[in-house]
């Protein structure tokens, strides 16, 4: 399957995996860029790539495909700088990565004739992420439609999987991510914290909960949210929720966060036919 040729601009975790990701795939990438010289030709020497550097300095250094892997503040004066190059665009395809941003972002180089879309992926690119990190992943196109069968097919040579989205999906797509992704490591945190309470350190307090936190996850991914919810709530074990409301009245931030979840969890069993109408309404009287 023939791909075009592409140049990556952010040699941050993203672009760096995208850049491995695609050279795993025999994916050509004519040239990478960064801001810090040496990150680019670090990266361009590993994945065996012959052109780098700070930014293009024409749009001959550049490929069909250029993805904006960069900071989200960033993308549109990389854009203005990139339009600034030529008047002619329309045989370009111009690409940012933002979950956030929609692809207007890219409106200097629409009007001079590239074909621009954002194509985000739902996963996380820590430093030295591996080329496999995409597999089975999703992610989202937003912009010209023109541009979405070539990311697509981008997405199923990196085995990813994508799907289109309007402007409003999408921000709203990004605000459930960061809520799945990067505070599920905020409530770890209060879990652990809430442990050491009791006297229990730090690290024996999150060994003993990551096995539960990772079946909790599967489970999830194998039955529906309202069949796989376990615990008291779920059992309508009232008496449990009362002694754990008394164990942290001493501490308002916790008691305040174990109500809220609780609330949102009372309405997720209530949904599954797990508890009834009356002991849904027992706990909301006692989680307030």
């Amino acid at each position: 399957m023939l791909s075009p040729d592409i140049t990556i601009i952010g040699t941050g975790g993203l672009g760096s995996a995208l850049a491995r990701g695609l050279n795993a795939k025999d994916i050509s990438i004519k040239s990478i860029f960064n801001r810090t010289k040496a990150k680019a030709t670090l990266l361009a020497r590993q994945i065996e790539v012959e052109r780098s550097g700070t930014f293009p300095n024409s749009t001959v250094e550049v490929g069909e495909l250029i993805f904006l892997t960069v900071p989200d503040r960033c993308i549109k004066p990389v854009s203005s700088r990139l339009a600034s190059l030529d008047d002619e665009w329309s045989n370009k395809t111009v690409v940012h990565c933002s979950g956030n941003e929609s692809a207007d972002l890219l409106d200097d180089l629409k009007q001079k004739g590239a074909t621009t879309a954002s194509f985000h992926p739902l996963q996380t690119f820590p430093p030295e992420s591996s080329p496999d990190r995409f597999e089975d992943i999703y992610f989202n196109m937003q912009g010209d439609p023109s541009a979405f069968p070539l990311l697509k097919r981008i997405a199923e040579q990196l085995e990813a999987n994508s799907f289109e989205v309007d402007d409003n999906e999408k921000s709203h797509l990004h605000a459930a991510a960061v809520i799945a992704s990067n505070y599920l490591h905020t409530i770890l945190d209060i879990a652990v914290g809430t442990a050491v309470l009791g006297g229990l350190s730090r690290e024996e307090s999150k060994k003993a909960l990551l096995p539960l936190v990772k079946q909790t996850v599967e489970n999830a991914e194998k039955f529906s949210l309202e069949d796989s919810l376990t615990g008291p709530i779920e059992r309508g074990d009232i008496s449990t929720v009362k002694k754990h409301l008394k164990l942290l009245e001493k501490n308002e931030l916790l008691r305040d966060i174990y109500v809220e979840l609780g609330r949102s969890t009372v309405s997720l069993a209530a949904r599954s036919g797990a508890i009834s109408e009356e002991t849904a309404d027992q706990f909301y009287g006692l989680l307030k």
